[in-house]
This record gives C-alpha cells, sequence and structure tokens, in this order.
C-alpha cells in the first residue's frame, strides 16, 4: 500500500510540473501527454523508482524496463488526474454559470 501511495504522491507531482507548462502546451493536447510521460520517465529513473518490483511482481527481466513502465505509468496516471481536477474545476463554472447571472440580473432591471 506504501508503493502505491507513493506512486500516487509522484504521479501528484508530474501533474503539478507539467501545470506549469500548460501555457504554451494548451492548444495542443498530445504533447501535454508526450511531456506529462517524460516527466514522469525522468523523475523514476531519477528516484530509481520500480513499482512492478515493490509490488512483488516479477518477471521482468531487466530492472531497467520496469524502471521505465512506472515512469510511463506516472505520466498516464498524471494526465488521469489532471482530467479529473479539470472536470471538478469545470463543474464551478457550470454551477455557478456567469451569463446565467447576468440573465438574471438584466431581467430584474427591465421589469
Amino acid at each position: 500500500m506504501h508503493e502505491f501511495a507513493l506512486f500516487l504522491f509522484f504521479s501528484f507531482g508530474v501533474m503539478g510540473l507539467t501545470m506549469f507548462g500548460e501555457r504554451y502546451l494548451h492548444h495542443a493536447g498530445e504533447r501535454w501527454v508526450v511531456t506529462a510521460c517524460a516527466m514522469g520517465m525522468a523523475l523514476a529513473w531519477l528516484a530509481n523508482l520500480n513499482m512492478w518490483s515493490a509490488w512483488g511482481i516479477g518477471g521482468l527481466r531487466y530492472d531497467w524496463v520496469g524502471v521505465t513502465m512506472t515512469g510511463l505509468a506516472m505520466g498516464g496516471a498524471a494526465t488521469f488526474l489532471h482530467a479529473v481536477t479539470e472536470f471538478f474545476a469545470g463543474l464551478h463554472r457550470k454551477f455557478h454559470d456567469q451569463a446565467e447571472v447576468m440573465e438574471q440580473r438584466d431581467l430584474r432591471r427591465a421589469a
């Protein structure tokens, strides 16, 4: 369970790092995903994190494959977490629609 928490927190870190570059990558969603996967792989290599061996899933012939797959998984998880946070951020705009508020205010003035 500790390995999953470590993986999840690293994924949040990758999401945070790639959100800094979102200003430059907002026009192409694929670049954001590639950047998240590259950051995930870099962080996994930097921390030498192999979640497959930490979970006891053997069978990988080389350790570097597990580290690289962990980085790709962190990039994918960061992409998923980014989509979830954007969904909940969009709910605020949906529930408190500014156009609807302006229409209600203008209708009160006209009446």
